[in-house]
């Protein structure tokens, strides 16, 4: 029998409103969408069978030259990559250890020293190794002795989170203390770009793991992401990530037997469950050779735009203060739209206005503070064409209505 024509609305087939995305890269709202060429390449990838230790060795050699790290391999998400890089910390080439993870009995160092958590709080995906963390506030004045005070003979590797541009202790800094004591440096940095140069930058500081989301401002699919590093923590990684259902002598990564760096296969690792498609990692290879050729001063010129668009589109509406910023908050580099209530009197509350947007047929999803219920921000990296059109008529439309009530 013929097949059935695949639908032209795929979400639409199965019942689900797309959105507008105005909060930019978050994974709730499905990340970025992904270049046709790298759709395409996903698409051609999925016809045909590779063995999976070489696509992985390819992608180590990309990885490498986009990165400058020594080496790197593709992940289901900048969380796994958090787990491999802590699993990889505390099994170094251990195959005992590697087999027994979560488990870290009779594993020498089980601490890793981390940043308390704050308003983002990804410590799980470390945790999930079975890692001891530290918990530090490396916001406070004295961080720097109170990390290094922490660092004993348990102490597998030191945290970092990226959180903004202007992040402390300084992550160079951070690095040298860290190897005065032998130690490696795990780099949380999932959301770093913008700006555009920190895919090499942070290898440039000599971190010693560093995490990437692929399916945020990288392009790629979104649950993929990258751990880039020191080789030697990488094999480790890859090895406790893979299908390890194989034999003695004839396994594909036998050479790393043969000169020594292992004495033996493991068995599945605390990876396995992690694993990442072909159609992904190619996706992603080639989001990451595309990444050298865009210009980010085009792309902040198009977010711009919009941003002045909608700006002019909403700017009279005295309920609400928009302001136009330059950078966000945490001070990368992309334009954006502040949104705030209004003066008490006749303001329109914000978090009224999120549930009102949330509330059409075509939810409009805006990025809400972290601090303040009474204030958000509009994203447009991820808006398409026409959202900025939708976007302006829909909170005017809630204005409108909120003043008609407030009248009544």
């Amino acid at each position: 029998m013929p097949s059935e024509a695949q639908p032209k609305d795929i979400y639409a087939h199965f019942g689900i409103q797309p959105i507008v995305n105005a909060v930019g890269y978050a994974t709730r709202v499905t990340g970025s969408c992904p270049h046709p060429e790298v759709v395409a390449a996903m698409a051609e990838a999925s016809t045909r069978y590779v063995e999976l230790d070489d696509l992985i060795a390819a992608a180590n050699t990309l990885i490498a030259r986009c990165t400058g790290a020594e080496a790197g391999i593709i992940t289901c998400g900048a969380g796994a990559a958090l787990t491999l890089a802590a699993a990889a910390c505390l099994a170094g080439n251990n195959p005992e250890i590697m087999d027994r993870l979560p488990d870290t009995s009779g594993c020498e160092r089980t601490e890793i020293i981390f940043p308390a958590p704050g308003p983002f709080d990804y410590d799980h995906a470390l945790r999930l190794s079975g890692a001891k963390l530290i918990l530090i506030d490396y916001r406070a004045p004295d961080a720097f002795s109170q990390i290094e005070m922490a660092i004993n003979s348990r102490t597998a590797a030191i945290g970092y989170v990226w959180y903004g541009t202007r992040e402390k202790p300084d992550l160079k800094a951070l690095v040298e203390l860290a190897h005065r004591h032998g130690l490696p440096v795990i780099a949380d940095c999932a959301f770093s770009m913008p700006p555009h140069d920190n895919l090499t930058a942070i290898s440039a500081t000599g971190a010693d793991l560093i995490a990437y989301s692929g399916g945020k401002h990288l392009g790629g699919p979104q649950a993929s992401g990258i751990l880039c590093g020191r080789a030697d923590l990488i094999r480790s990684a890859w090895v406790q990530m893979v299908d390890m259902d194989v034999r003695a002598g004839t396994w594909s990564l036998q050479h790393w037997v043969d000169n020594g760096w292992i004495s033996r296969s493991p068995r599945h690792g605390i990876g396995r469950s992690m694993k990442i498609s072909k159609e992904g990692m190619i996706g992603l290879m080639v989001a990451l050779e595309r990444f050298s050729r865009r210009d980010p001063a085009i792309e902040y010129a198009a977010w711009e735009k919009v941003v002045d668009e909608i700006y002019e589109g909403i700017s009279d509406l005295g309920v609400l203060r928009v302001t136009r910023l330059l950078q966000a908050p945490n001070g990368q580099p992309y334009p954006l739209l502040q949104i705030e209530t209004g003066t008490p009197a006749t303001g329109y509350a914000v978090r009224d206005l999120i549930l009102a947007l949330r509330a059409l047929p075509r939810k409009i999803i805006l990025a809400e503070d972290e601090v303040s219920r009474d204030r958000a921000y509009l994203f447009t990296q991820c808006m398409q064409p026409g959202d900025a059109e939708y976007v302006i008529a829909s909170i005017r439309q809630a204005v409108s209505e909120h003043r008609k009530l407030s009248k009544s």
